[in-house]
């Protein structure tokens, strides 16, 4: 095969390879899954079940990182693959690299990848969930309702949701102009934007004017400094009032990113919610 603009590459440098890093698994590491051009090529990890039978439902998972940080080995999802589910862990663009919606882009093309490609690794392209933490929560609910690649559940911990109200929910002087700073280099803005633009880039928004939503399943801690809770609850009363399915686990006294949102009393939850949306879930091809 040939890169754009490049000299031809051996095909079994860039075909993956089965190894063996995580209980229960059988890992194929940075899979293509899009070439952008212009920018390095777009790599997913898959963490597959061993010795499964029958397609296999998988989680499509962004990691956080306030946009600017984190890597796709990040995330509470490592027990899945032992538990029959399969996950794919996505590396996408950092605002350092490029603007708001270049990462939702990304998030969407490993869907699609996910969906078309998925037959090969024997996933389910019918039983497919989104999962993704605090900024890659946001991006994962961003692809989730936008109606281009209909997911069949979405798990999100501590979201970012409104970023109209992302400040005003934060609990510190220094949070907020943490979250400030984040904001406008996600958006590739000199100063805090205009209403209208936090309109056009909030969850919340895209959420009531979807088309399709799929079942959401919300983590949250009632501790979090930075995220405050009520970006989770305003997205579990807009799915609701829409007539969609919403469950919210506040969990107490947990801060943005605690450690217990990797434990069975967070993971396990949405591991039910998970099996009963797949259980119900009438594919979308």
């Amino acid at each position: 095969m040939t890169e754009p603009g490049g000299e031809p590459a051996d095909p079994r440098l860039a075909r993956p390879h089965p190894v063996r890093v995580l209980d229960g698994a059988v890992s194929y590491l940075d899979i293509r899954y899009a070439t952008v051009t212009g920018w390095r090529p777009l790599t997913l990890d898959l963490h597959l079940p061993l010795d499964a039978g029958g397609p296999l439902p998988v989680v499509v998972y962004a990691h956080g990182g306030g946009f600017v940080g984190g890597s796709k080995e990040m995330g509470p999802w490592a027990t899945l693959p032992a538990r029959g589910i399969a996950v794919a862990s996505v590396g996408y663009r950092l605002a350092g690299e490029v603007a708001h919606p270049g990462p939702v882009e990304d998030v969407l093309a490993a869907i699609r990848w996910v969906r078309a490609r998925g037959r090969e690794y024997g996933l389910d392209p019918g039983r497919v969930a989104g999962w993704g933490s605090s900024a890659g929560a946001y991006l994962m609910a961003r692809a989730a309702f936008s109606d281009d690649v209909p997911l069949s559940a979405l798990v999100l911990h501590y979201p970012v949701t409104d970023f109209g109200l992302l400040l005003s929910d934060a609990s510190t002087v220094e949070e907020r102009e943490a979250l400030a700073k984040m904001v406008r280099t996600f958006l590739d803005v000199p100063a805090w934007p205009g209403e209208d633009q936090l309109a056009a880039v909030s969850v919340v928004t895209a959420a009531r004017r979807a088309r399709y939503r799929p079942p959401v399943h919300l983590s949250h801690g009632d501790g979090d400094r930075r995220c405050g809770l009520a970006q989770s609850r305003r997205l579990h009363e807009v799915v609701l009032a829409a007539g969609g399915r919403s469950e919210l686990l506040v969990v107490p006294g947990a801060d943005h990113a605690d450690p217990v949102f990797a434990t069975p009393a967070v993971v396990d939850p949405a591991v039910e919610f998970l099996r009963a949306a797949w259980a119900r879930h009438v594919p979308l091809e």
